[in-house]
């Protein structure tokens, strides 16, 4: 064989041995290409429940259905809560089941008024409305005049002595005044602070904290957030004004806004590593309302 032929076949089997192992190589991914994983715990899950509970409570208010209420209250009473700083001292939650529990027996005593009430008349005769009038009557000779009215009764005779005034006595004492009306029972004790249930599929349950906004005031506080790990924040108002949702980065930057309207904005997050975030709550309303904030 020349020896061109011979470097070119020894050319061509090289290239045959090494095209296999490059077209292994190409198939393995790289390490930076790989997605990485993100956890969702379950506090992150109760927040996306207790969302779903105010939403299905709002429906109930707007239709009067009781029905919704109950429902909504069973699903807060698998969420457990933590109590976290930063709230006003004393502001009640604003999404709880027992005053869901209350709103549902409001409107079915309404209901059950309503159904109630009779609407009854009586009937009277007429003559008993009427007037009674002389009646003149006409005959062949003439008119005929009504019966005179009957005689005053008699004067009753003027006695022939006459009494003695009885003796002169004082009168008697007014009546003491009434006691003074019971001082007003005292207000009713601040609920208990928010403790989780025994037994619940979401863990310790998120951080609930409670404040009280101003017209067109807004709220900020900071989170250290987890990586590879689910973040939820939701800010649930009492229903009088929208309330809008915003989460920022330590640099400014915005991660997600809600400002949708509603009164209970969420925001959902994975941040890749470890981060101090910022989250906003604005009151959009000319009123001022209770915020209840959770976050897991």
């Amino acid at each position: 064989m020349k020896p061109a032929l011979r470097l070119l076949a020894t050319l061509c089997l090289a290239l045959a041995g090494a095209a296999p192992a490059a077209c292994a190589a190409a198939r393995q991914p790289s390490p930076q290409s790989a997605v990485p994983t993100v956890a969702e715990t379950p506090e992150a899950r109760a927040v996306a429940q207790m969302v779903t509970a105010a939403e299905l409570a709002a429906w109930g208010r707007e239709r009067g259905d009781a029905e919704a209420l109950l429902v909504a209250a069973r699903m807060l009473d698998e969420v457990p809560l933590r109590a976290g700083s930063g709230g006003d001292p004393g502001a009640a939650p604003v999404l709880t089941a027992a005053g869901l529990r209350q709103e549902a027996a409001e409107l079915e005593q309404d209901r059950s008024s309503v159904d109630e009430i009779v609407v009854t008349g009586s009937r009277i005769r007429r003559d008993d409305v009427e007037s009674p009038t002389p009646r003149v009557e006409v005959g062949r000779e003439g008119l005929t005049a009504p019966p005179p009215p009957p005689p005053p009764p008699a004067a009753r005779p003027a006695t022939a002595q006459r009494q003695p005034a009885p003796p002169y006595q004082p009168a008697p004492p007014p009546p003491p005044p009434p006691p003074p009306p019971p001082p007003p029972p005292p207000p009713p004790p601040p609920p208990p602070p928010m403790v989780g249930v025994r037994s619940s599929p979401f863990g310790e349950g998120p951080v609930s904290t409670v404040k009280r906004l101003g017209s067109r005031e807004s709220w900020s506080f900071l989170i250290d957030a987890r990586g590879a790990e689910i973040l939820r924040v939701a800010a649930i108002g009492d229903g009088d004004t929208d309330v809008d949702l915003t989460v920022r980065d330590s640099s400014g930057k915005v991660l997600c806004a809600d400002g949708l309207g509603d009164h209970y904005p969420v925001c959902t997050l994975a941040p890749g590593a470890p981060a101090r975030l910022r989250v906003d709550v604005v009151n959009r309303g000319a009123l001022w309302t209770r915020v209840q904030v959770l976050t897991n």
